[in-house]
């Protein structure tokens, strides 16, 4: 349901949510953990459509574990992506297919916060990398 992430990890992540007086600064500290994507990398193929912001998603099978990639243009809409990301690298085909983006969100105690557009398209990169 979480992907790779235990429910220690869940707790530890809402707890750094949770000290921030505002969550959107929490979201902006994740956005600088998220891996730098190659700029070679950010092309239209590699562009998820669907999102208020620009959203690149590159996602490969490796010895049965998904390696990601991924950027946004929107330092929000980024920070929400590091938190899929840390839910997502390394996961099992099994973890990916039964993340669940709402639960996840509303888990971390985001859900109120993460406007229905930009769910809608983190709805979008979520699907891109189950399909």
């Amino acid at each position: 349901m979480y992907g790779k992430l235990s429910e220690s990890d869940l707790a530890q992540l809402t707890a750094q949510a949770q000290q921030q007086p505002q969550r959107l600064k929490f979201l902006i500290q994740q956005a600088a953990l998220l891996p730098a994507m190659s700029a070679q990398l950010r092309t239209p193929e590699n562009e998820v459509h669907g999102c208020e912001a620009q959203v690149w998603l590159v996602a490969e099978w490796r010895d049965s574990h998904l390696e990601l990639q991924l950027d946004s243009a929107s330092r929000v809409v980024k920070g929400l992506l590091a938190l899929i990301y840390q839910a997502l690298q390394h996961a099992t085909a099994e973890q990916v297919r039964t993340f669940e983006l709402d639960a996840f969100l509303q888990k971390l105690s985001l859900d109120d916060i993460v406007s229905v557009s930009r769910r809608n398209g983190l709805r979008a990169v979520v699907a891109a990398i189950q399909s």
